[in-house]
């Protein structure tokens, strides 16, 4: 097999890490991506890569965790669709030292590379430091960090739990030995 063979599903494998790009640490796109996986199916001619089994992508603080990962590639061989299902497929990354990762999960997590729009589908659930929102669909939009959701066709609702923002507490006097 040719050096340049391994090159392709390493490049397809880099397309996820643009999930986060816009929101990540500084230090994670100079970390090593890691790929876990049972199983690996590439067709060049098809411009598709799928890992399936129990699939694990890390680098830095990104996490990708699916039952199958699909990486769609247009005829440049550049990567323009990146689709995780699993039940659920997880999605994780730290956006800011001192806040906790932004975590997502659904049936199906889709992300589209050129309009870097995040599309989440099946029981989706979105959780940022605390403030979460749980709707059927929830799309995302990573430049822009605008996100619509919807219910479920029928009575399905989308629900969204923010935390209280803690209040900063007012500075108390000194105490100890005063005169008066």
């Amino acid at each position: 097999m040719k050096p340049n063979k391994f090159l392709r599903p390493l490049a397809a494998i880099s397309a996820l890490i643009l999930i986060a790009q816009a929101i990540a640490l500084p230090g994670d796109r100079d970390q090593p991506i890691k790929v876990d996986a049972k199983h690996f199916e590439g067709d060049r001619s098809k411009n598709l890569f799928v890992y399936s089994g129990n699939v694990v992508i890390t680098q830095g603080s990104l996490q990708i965790r699916a039952d199958r990962v699909e990486v769609h590639g247009n005829a440049e061989g550049e990567i323009n669709r990146v689709i995780a299902t699993g039940k659920p497929a997880h999605f994780q990354q730290q956006v800011q030292q001192s806040q906790n990762p932004v975590k997502a999960r659904a049936a199906r997590i889709e992300y589209t590379v050129n309009s870097d729009e995040l599309h989440l589908t099946g029981d989706a659930y979105v959780d940022r430091d605390g403030n979460t929102l749980t709707a059927e669909r929830i799309d995302y939009d990573l430049a822009s960090e605008q996100m619509q959701a919807q219910g479920q066709s029928g009575e399905g609702r989308v629900e969204m739990i923010w935390k209280p923002e803690k209040k900063k507490t007012e500075q108390q006097p000194a105490t100890g030995d005063e005169h008066q």
